[in-house]
């Protein structure tokens, strides 16, 4: 049966999809403070919306922690090398910050993170419009 999930081109279609809002490009937290609408563009050309109450705590976090500088969206990679759902944090101003919000000590001055479900959930229920979460086949 061809056209099914297990259809390679398929598979292929379905992740590029799922990673649609995948940002271009990532942008500076002191541009989109500076911004009246901040928002970045996703790969699939729309603009997505990052909330100011968002920014004013990740800018907050960032000045606790001397944080000189953190792109945002804050990009959560699917991580299929685990055999539990684990999803991955590279950078270290995004792995302090991700850290502080969660609350999870102990990854201070580490360039990646892996977060659980429980994690993620509570890193999207505080911070939904300034992360992206995205499939890596």
């Amino acid at each position: 049966m061809s056209g099914g999930i297990g259809d390679e081109s398929v598979l292929r279609r379905l992740i590029q999809h799922m990673n649609s809002q995948m940002p271009s490009r990532r942008l500076p937290l002191g541009e989109l403070l500076e911004m009246s609408e901040p928002s970045y563009q996703g790969r699939d050309g729309q603009r997505y919306s990052i909330a100011k109450d968002e920014l004013r705590l990740i800018s907050d976090i960032a000045a606790e922690l001397g944080l000189l500088e953190i792109r945002l969206p804050i990009v959560l990679m699917a991580d299929a090398s685990h055999e539990q759902s684990v999803w991955r944090v590279e950078g270290q101003a995004e792995c302090a910050v991700v850290s502080r919000v969660i609350g999870r000590a102990g990854t201070e001055g580490r360039e990646r993170m892996f977060l659980y479900a429980p994690h993620v959930a509570a890193l999207r229920r505080r911070l939904p419009t300034a992360t992206a979460c995205v499939f890596v086949p």
